[in-house]
């Protein structure tokens, strides 16, 4: 039996969608093009149960009729570091009515994450806490950073492994496109 890992089912998907083109919609094969892709497996309304910096637990319900990024990320990881900067201008970018970007940061201590966020541009994006990393089994997180994009029903749409430039035009094109044709 072979066991593959979210990348590799990820990866799958993106490669069997990229077979049938002509019959996707432009917006379909954009998103495929930025990374962006529809998980190979059913997730479950996932859940988040976890406080901010200042203390304020965010539910996945929080958030219902917005377009959500959900972001995971560690102070550890120079990939995660690297791309937090464009997360932080995507939320400026695409404001808070019909979008929220959530910054969950796994296994960090407050100070850590402190110390970090004193570094970096990340004003106007939430920092989620998950110190006991308790998500990484919910959210099938088998390494960092994964992004995962919720519709306004609350329900995963598409998911990217890896760094990414959050905020190029293309990017935030893609990202309205998900949220227009939910």
């Amino acid at each position: 039996m072979v066991r593959l890992n979210r990348r590799e089912i990820l990866a799958g998907c993106a490669a069997l969608a990229a077979t049938s083109l002509p019959a996707m919609a432009a917006d379909e094969a954009h998103l495929q093009f930025l990374g962006l892709a529809k998980p190979a497996l059913a997730i479950d309304t996932p859940e988040l149960n976890i406080p901010d910096l200042a203390g304020k637990i965010h539910q996945v319900g929080d958030y219902k009729g917005k377009t959500v990024l959900v972001s995971f990320w560690a102070t550890w990881c120079p990939p995660c570091r690297k791309e937090m900067p464009t997360l932080a201008r995507l939320s400026r970018e695409l404001g808070t009515d019909d979008y929220a970007v959530l910054a969950v940061n796994i296994g960090d201590k407050p100070e850590k994450i402190a110390s970090f966020l004193d570094q970096i541009d990340h004003e106007g994006m939430p920092i989620l806490m998950d110190q006991n990393s308790e998500l990484p089994s919910k959210w099938f997180l088998r390494g960092l950073p994964v992004t995962y994009i919720l519709s306004p029903s609350g329900e995963v749409a598409y998911g990217a492994i890896g760094e990414r430039v959050w905020d190029s035009p293309a990017m935030v094109s893609g990202i309205r496109s998900i949220h227009e044709a939910s």
